[in-house]
C-alpha cells in the first residue's frame, strides 16, 4: 500500500478544508458529487488521525495498517475532488466559448414576427433540467415542449425584438457568470433546444435557475426603460 507522507497528508487536509469553506459559504462546489466527495475525505482524515467520524457512525481503526488505509482514502477522495474541479473548469470554459456561437433556440419564427413574442423557463423533473428559451405568441413551442414532459417555469411576454436580447442575458449569466454549462445532448430533446439547458437537480444549479428567472424578470421590467418594448 502507498502511504501518504505526513506533508501529503497535511495538504490534503488543507485542500479539504478549502473546498469545505466555499461549500458552507455556498459558493462553489455545491453539487451532491462534491458534497459526498468531501464527506467521505472528512470521515477518512478524522478516522486517520485516531478519531471518531461521528456523523458517520465510525470508529478509527486500532491498528497502524488501518489507519495509514484510511489516509491513503482521505488523500485519495481529496485528489477526486480536484480531477472533478479542473474537468468542470474545462468544462465551463468550454460552454463559455460555445456561447460566443450560439444562436436563439427558435429564430425562425421570430425573424418575421413583429409585436409580441414569449420568453420561457421551463424544467423537466425525470431529466433534472432547466432551460430557457423564446417562442412566438402561437406557443406552439410550449406545447411542443410540454408533450416532452416540461413543465412551465416562468413565461413572459415581451417584444418580439428583445426576446433573443433577454434569452441571451439568460444563458450569458448561467454560461459566464455561473459556468454551468449545457446538460442535455441532442438525444434527449429530440424537439431541439438542448443547447439552452442546465441541471437542475442540486444546489448550485437550482441557484442558477432562480438566477435565470431573475435575470427574466429584471429585463423584462426595465424594458420600458430600456426602449426594447
Amino acid at each position: 500500500m502507498d502511504v501518504p507522507t505526513a506533508e501529503e497528508l497535511a495538504k490534503s487536509q488543507a485542500d479539504l478544508n478549502e473546498y469545505l469553506a466555499y461549500i458552507i459559504m455556498g459558493e462553489a462546489f455545491n453539487e451532491l458529487r462534491y458534497v459526498y466527495r468531501a464527506l467521505d475525505a472528512l470521515a477518512f482524515h478524522n478516522l486517520a488521525a485516531g478519531f471518531t467520524a461521528e456523523f458517520s457512525s465510525e470508529k478509527p481503526p486500532r491498528d497502524l495498517e488501518g489507519r495509514q488505509l484510511c489516509a491513503r482514502r482521505a488523500v485519495n477522495a481529496v485528489h477526486w475532488m480536484d480531477i472533478m474541479s479542473r474537468r468542470d473548469d474545462i468544462r465551463a470554459r468550454d460552454a463559455a466559448d460555445d456561447f460566443q456561437g450560439w444562436v436563439p433556440d427558435d429564430p425562425a419564427s421570430l425573424s418575421t414576427a413583429h409585436g409580441g413574442a414569449l420568453v420561457y423557463l421551463i424544467t423537466h423533473a425525470r431529466l433534472a433540467a432547466a432551460k430557457v428559451g423564446i417562442a412566438d405568441m402561437s406557443g406552439s413551442r410550449l406545447a411542443q415542449h410540454r408533450r416532452n414532459g416540461w413543465q412551465i417555469l416562468a413565461v413572459f411576454q415581451v417584444s418580439a425584438k428583445s426576446a433573443a436580447a433577454i434569452e441571451t442575458n439568460v444563458l450569458k449569466w448561467w454560461r459566464v457568470a455561473l459556468g454551468l454549462p449545457s446538460y442535455l445532448t441532442p438525444s434527449q430533446m429530440p424537439q431541439g433546444g438542448w443547447t439552452e439547458t442546465v441541471a437542475a437537480a442540486d444546489p448550485l444549479s437550482d441557484r442558477g435557475v432562480n438566477a435565470g428567472a431573475s435575470v427574466m424578470l429584471t429585463v423584462v421590467l426595465v424594458l420600458p426603460d430600456c426602449g426594447w418594448a
